[in-house]
């Protein structure tokens, strides 16, 4: 059953699980033949000649396109779904030669209009996919980012509930007690967790990351928590024998990443350690616009994440 409001962006922890362990994953797959897998798109290379790390869609004539075209960068957009909005959104960016990942959150609010004419609730970004689908959902985020993106990963809370507890829980401090009931959600919801150090089970870590009204700005707050939670459960997956992990998550996910795109990211996942995560938060600011709470993207600081994300100088133009 669906709940409402489903808050599902420690799904992250699925793609680092994906990424610590993709060796562990290219073996199930290789040997491993009865594997039940969700909806996985196995696309051939009859289409196109790009590496898997590029984009058919992007535009590789601008400085981050040629920047890009010499830089082995994958780039992936990751959702969490609520409905048929995306609740969470998340962009992943690995540089393959110095095993470095950038972890982009972009707030579900954000300000992204289709259309000038669109109701308010339509011109936030979590309002894309219920139109477009997670094709055109991952085309706007390549848009607004400017970086090539191609890649997606859509993830079944069920999933993460049992990758969690599959890991024996996850370890992380929560900043304040954190205590919320809602009689109308199907079940009803109840979160009551403790200040302090606290080992959260699958269910108790969802309720930990779909909390957001204690905090001063509440969805930039639930970010840095759930960034907190990566990084903790990515230490944790590295010591995991995963294999078990990965057959549970593999069958609630929907990706076009296809089987040699893993085994092609294996090499170079190799030697990846938590500790060169680094993670942001969209560069914007929270404003009141048509009656509404928006995220406005601020295009001058998103231009200066992409160039440091390829190594380029922000004075350079296109």
């Amino acid at each position: 059953m669906i709940r409402h409001f489903l808050k599902i962006f420690f799904a992250s922890l699925l793609l680092f699980t994906l990424i610590l362990s993709v060796s562990a994953l290219a073996y199930i797959f290789l040997i491993d033949k009865d594997i039940v897998i969700g909806n996985i798109k196995f696309t051939g290379d009859e289409k196109t000649q790009l590496a898997f790390y590029e984009s058919s869609t992007y535009d590789y004539g601008t400085s981050i396109g040629k920047a890009a075209s010499k830089m082995k960068r994958f780039n992936l957009l990751l959702a969490g779904l609520e409905n048929k909005r995306t609740d969470t959104l998340m962009l992943i960016s690995y540089d393959m030669e110095n095993k470095k990942a950038a972890l982009i959150s972009l707030p579900r609010d954000t300000y992204l209009p289709r259309n000038p004419d669109d109701e308010g609730e339509l011109k936030k970004i979590n309002a894309v996919y219920g139109r477009e689908g997670i094709e055109g959902l991952t085309l706007r985020v390549q848009e607004l980012m400017g970086i090539p993106v191609e890649k997606y990963v859509v993830v079944d809370y069920e999933a993460v509930i049992a990758c969690v507890d599959m890991l024996g829980g996850v370890e992380v401090d929560v900043p304040f007690h954190m205590e919320y009931t809602d009689i109308y959600d199907d079940p009803p919801l109840y979160i009551d967790i403790p200040q302090g150090r606290q080992l959260l089970d699958g269910e108790e870590a969802l309720k930990f990351l779909r909390y957001r009204k204690g905090y001063d700005n509440q969805d930039l707050g639930r970010i840095e928590a759930q960034q907190q939670f990566i990084r903790s459960a990515a230490k944790k997956a590295l010591g995991f024998q995963l294999p078990s992990v990965i057959k549970e998550a593999y069958s609630h996910i929907e990706t076009n990443i296809n089987i040699g795109d893993i085994l092609n990211l294996a090499g170079d996942l190799a030697g990846f350690s938590p500790d060169n995560i680094e993670t942001y938060t969209l560069p914007g600011m929270e404003t009141p616009l048509e009656g509404l709470s928006f995220y406005i993207p601020d295009e001058e600081g998103i231009k200066n994440l992409a160039y440091s994300l390829y190594g380029l100088n922000t004075i350079n133009t296109d």
